[in-house]
Parts: C-alpha cells; sequence; structure tokens
C-alpha cells in the first residue's frame, strides 16, 4: 500500500544499494550527560583519547580509522591550544573560545590554494565541534540516541558519530553536506551501506515523516508517513566476472573488504592499498604483522590474483608518526614511491613482508606507486632483490601505476623494470589537465577529456609492444563507460570498488570485446568529454 504522503528529493549518489526504515534525525549541538572539561587540555586530551578508542575498535575499517587518528592529532596540536588560550585571555569562555578559534582555523584553511589543506577544513570544525561538547559537558557523539535499525538523516555526519554505533543499526546515510570524497561517503562505502548526501531540505522533510527509502544508486530519498514493516538493506548481488571480456577485480583496503570481494564473486584483488594498515598504527607496522595481513588477503582468494601496492602515503594520506609534510605543494612533493625509498623504517620491513608472502602465495604480484622515472623502479627492484637473496626466496612480479603523464608519454623507456603497469586514472588525469581531483569540474576536465583518453591508449598500445598486462585500478574503471573504453582500447584487467563490478561486469559482458573497441575508437575521435561520452553512454544503452 502506497503511503499517504511522500517527499521526493534528490541528492549525490555516494554509496550504492537501497535501504528501507524509520528516520532517525540527528539533531545539532552537542548530546547531554557528560562532565563538562575543566580547562582546554582536559578537554582535548578527552576527545583524543575517545577518537583514538574509537580507531582501535575500527580495526577492520581502515580508512575510517586513519580519519579518526588525524583529527586526534588536530585535537592534540600545539598551535591550536595556544589560539583557544590567547581568546580565553580576552575574556572569552571555554566553548566561545574554541568555537572561534576552530573556525578561524578552519577559514585560513579554506583560502589556501592546496586542494588537500582546504579540505581539512571539515575536519578543523568538526574538532571543534568535539571540543565544544566536551567543554559544555556533552557527549561527543550525536548517535548515542539510536537504538534500532534506522536511516540516519543529519545535517553532516563524522567517521567519529558513524563508527561509534554498531553497523547493522546504520540502514543508511543522508546528509545535507558533503560530496563523494567526504567522510559521511567514504565510511559509507567501507560499512557497505547506502548513502546520498549533498541533499538540502533532508533534515526538514525527515522531521516531518516517520520513514524513508534510499536509493544509493540514483541518488533518490522518498520521506514517507509511516516506515515500512520491514526495514532492508539490499545486498550487492554476486558477480559473474568471469562473464567479462576482461579479469574484473576488486580494490580493498582490509583483509575484511577483500574477504567480502571474494565471497561475492570478484576475479582477485587488483589494487590491495597498504597505507591504511599504516595510517590506523601509532608507529610503523612490523614486518611480521605485515606478513600475517598479505597472507590472510590472499587467502581469502586461493587460486585468485592478489597485486598489492606498496605504502601510497603523503599527499592527502599523511602518515601520523612522520613528521608532516612542509612543502608547498604536497600533491608534487615527497609522496608515494619517493617517500617509500627515502624511509629504511618503512619500505624495508614492508619489502620482507612481501617476500615471504609471496614465497606461499605465488599469485601475489607487488606494484609501486606514483613512480616519476625509470631509477625509481631500478632503486625498488634492487632493494627486492637484495631482500630476496637475504630471506632465500624468489621475487614476484614487480609492476608499478601509471600516474604521471611524463611515464604515460614515454613508457617503453620502463622496458625491462616492469612486468606489468596499472593505470591509475584518478591521479593520471588531475596531473594531465590541472585540475585537483577532489574538486567538482565539469567532465571535460574529467578523465574523458579527449587527451587524457588519448593518453590512456598510448599507455595500453605501449604496454603491447612491451608484452606486459595493462590494467587499470581508477575511479574510471568503475563505470560502465569508463569500463567500456578501458576494455575497448586494451586493457587486460579491470579493478574497482567491489559495488561496481556488476554494471561494469554486465556493461562489458553485454557488448563483448568487438563493440567495446568499436566505440572506444569512436570516443577517441571526439573533439569533448561530452562527445566521447555520448559515444559510450549509447554503447551502453545498446547494452
Amino acid at each position: 500500500m502506497s503511503p499517504a504522503r511522500a517527499t521526493v528529493l534528490r541528492g549525490i549518489a555516494a554509496s550504492r544499494g537501497e535501504a528501507a526504515g524509520p528516520v532517525f534525525v540527528v539533531r545539532e549541538g552537542p548530546a547531554e550527560g557528560g562532565r563538562a572539561a575543566a580547562d582546554f587540555d582536559s578537554a582535548a586530551q578527552a576527545v583524543a583519547m575517545r577518537l583514538d578508542a574509537i580507531a582501535d575498535q575500527a580495526t577492520s575499517r581502515p580508512e575510517g580509522a586513519a580519519i579518526l587518528r588525524a583529527q586526534a592529532a588536530m585535537a592534540r596540536d600545539p598551535v591550536l591550544a595556544a589560539s583557544v588560550r590567547e581568546r580565553q585571555g580576552r575574556g572569552e569562555n571555554l566553548a566561545a573560545a574554541i568555537k572561534s578559534a576552530t573556525d578561524a582555523y578552519a577559514d585560513r584553511l579554506l583560502e589556501l590554494d592546496d586542494a588537500y589543506l582546504r579540505q581539512r577544513a571539515a575536519d578543523v570544525r568538526e574538532i571543534g565541534r568535539l571540543l565544544i561538547a566536551e567543554a559544555e559537558g556533552g557527549i561527543g557523539s550525536r548517535l548515542g540516541g539510536l537504538r534500532s535499525p534506522a536511516v540516519v538523516v543529519a545535517r553532516d555526519l563524522s567517521p567519529a558519530d558513524t563508527l561509534s554505533v554498531a553497523g547493522d543499526l546504520l540502514l543508511a546515510l543522508v546528509t545535507e553536506e558533503g560530496g563523494l570524497t567526504s567522510h559521511t561517503a567514504i565510511v559509507a562505502r567501507e560499512l557497505g551501506i547506502p548513502a546520498v548526501v549533498g541533499l538540502q531540505g533532508a533534515v526538514a522533510a525527515a522531521a516531518g515523516h516517520a520513514g524513508v527509502r534510499v536509493d544509493g544508486d540514483a541518488g533518490e530519498v522518498t520521506f514517507m508517513d509511516s516506515a515500512e514493516p520491514r526495514q532492508a538493506r539490499s545486498m550487492t548481488r554476486l558477480i559473474d566476472a568471469a562473464s567479462a571480456p576482461v579479469p574484473v577485480l576488486a580494490n580493498a583496503g582490509s583483509v575484511e573488504a577483500a574477504t567480502s570481494a571474494a565471497a561475492r564473486g570478484a576475479a582477485g584483488i587488483g589494487l590491495f592499498r597498504t597505507e591504511f594498515m599504516f595510517m590506523a598504527q601509532h608507529g610503523p607496522m612490523s614486518e611480521d604483522d605485515q606478513a600475517a595481513t598479505y597472507a590472510r588477503v590472499c587467502d581469502a582468494l586461493p587460486g585468485r590474483v592478489v597485486v598489492v601496492r606498496t605504502l601510497d602515503a603523503g599527499a592527502d594520506k599523511p602518515l601520523p608518526f612522520l613528521p608532516p609534510a612542509t612543502e608547498a605543494n604536497p600533491q608534487l612533493g615527497r609522496r608515494g614511491v619517493r617517500l617509500w625509498l627515502g624511509n629504511e623504517e618503512l619500505c624495508r620491513p614492508q619489502v620482507r613482508a612481501l617476500l615471504r608472502c609471496a614465497a606461499t602465495h605465488p599469485r601475489m604480484q607487488v606494484m609501486l606507486p606514483m613512480v616519476g622515472a625509470r631509477p625509481e623502479m631500478v632503486a625498488a627492484r634492487a632493494l627486492f632483490a637484495a631482500e630476496a637473496a637475504s630471506l632465500g626466496v624468489g621475487v614476484p612480479d614487480i609492476g608499478m601505476m601509471v600516474e604521471v603523464p611524463a611515464v604515460a608519454a614515454a613508457l617503453e623507456a620502463f622496458q625491462g623494470v616492469t612486468d606489468f603497469v596499472s593505470l591509475g586514472t584518478n591521479d593520471l588525469t588531475q596531473y594531465a589537465v590541472a585540475a585537483d581531483r577532489g574538486m567538482d569540474w565539469p567532465d571535460d576536465l574529467g578523465v574523458f577529456n579527449p587527451g587524457v583518453l588519448r593518453l590512456i591508449a598510448t599507455v595500453i598500445e605501449s604496454a603491447r609492444r612491451m608484452a606486459i598486462g595493462a590494467g587499470a585500478c581508477g575511479e574510471m574503471a568503475g563505470r560502465p563507460e569508463g569500463g567500456i573504453f578501458l576494455v575497448g582500447v586494451g586493457a587486460t584487467s579491470l579493478s574497482m570498488t567491489a559495488d561496481s563490478i556488476p554494471a561494469v561486469v554486465e556493461a562489458t559482458s553485454r557488448l563483448g570485446g568487438e563493440r567495446c573497441a568499436t566505440a572506444a575508437r569512436e570516443a577517441l575521435q571526439a573533439d569533448s568529454a561530452r562527445g566521447a561520452l555520448a559515444v559510450l553512454r549509447s554503447a551502453l544503452a545498446e547494452a
């Protein structure tokens, strides 16, 4: 029976899936029930300890845990403490001083040219909220009243909010703020629940309705007078990856994510991100702990390929136990393989752990991020060879990501030092079109830009001449249009988030390799991203 009254709003589809159930509206302001902090140091210590504790419990959610660790470090920032004390000295009470100090800090970040630092403004405001709650005797989490499964609707949500409650209580997330790269979107995808963000008017609509249905694929939210009698969160259907023209693999950042992808039928892991293991630690991860983790990932996918990427830290993924970057532009600074090779305490234990795992898991491969020049690959391979000789084991296949335009334009300069390549289309695109991928640019400055498409085709053709595999593991691979293009120009594998696999498998398998190739050739002739997308979407509609 359809509801008597419904309000339908559309926002940004941030995490796939569908859910329906009662609505839980997150109220603004601190929750009550705590004891007010005596001073800023007490408030900061309490907030940091709470964030660290939540991160400790979120071991299966490495991205969320890493965000919480970074926020805990912000709460302990001595510069922030000095700013608050200065304002208290001018007569502001503790809560007011915290708010004005964090607002001023966030406003300064928003004025900077560096996109990564601008994005940290939201973290600073969230820390301010938590500190004020502590100063006023509130409890940091605003989901403390959530007692049964519901769709959570809020102006915004923090990782501390969502990771502080049992995952089975969260049917879906809906927020008025945020985008595809916001913390709400990241944590929702990691939790495997539907989410719609950037939905203006969501809180007001939720306040006048008892139930809600969320479509995380279409970005549509329907508010209803009554909750549906059976709350349900849809499960992604089993993947028939074998029907695709090329192997379709999953990206993962934890053992649990890899296990889930395996259970759903992914052909393997095309990108296992190791940085999240490090970002959730107070210090470098030990060789033994790393070796055990890599073995667990490989054991979850017996007989299937697992590509482990060496530590890709720096820029937008700082390590809490390393000094913060002081470079003018961290995106062009010491990051990826540059940072890794320059830190013995990071690279050598990881090399040994990977070699130990590969000795018993022959389908494991290693991939290096952000390679910019042949000598970096030569140095990395020498390190692997030396440690393999020390351990008395062989060296697995070692490949590299193609994310730098100079590498893409001259891939054959790497003949003999890379066993395979994988296109990191996110960074390759932003460097090729000089447009930060964290910003909301039009398609003309995205991956379907004609220059980027031709650069991708050049890389894959060069790899074919070198007789090595050329996969893709950026976000382009997870879009049906992108999958069609990549298969069409000869990519030998695609890797993406597990929830993107069904749509890409369906599109490419229905079209087949020959029709994908025809669509790709036509897209390469387009003089605009709009024209290229029109060709690929026409092929998708045909499928």
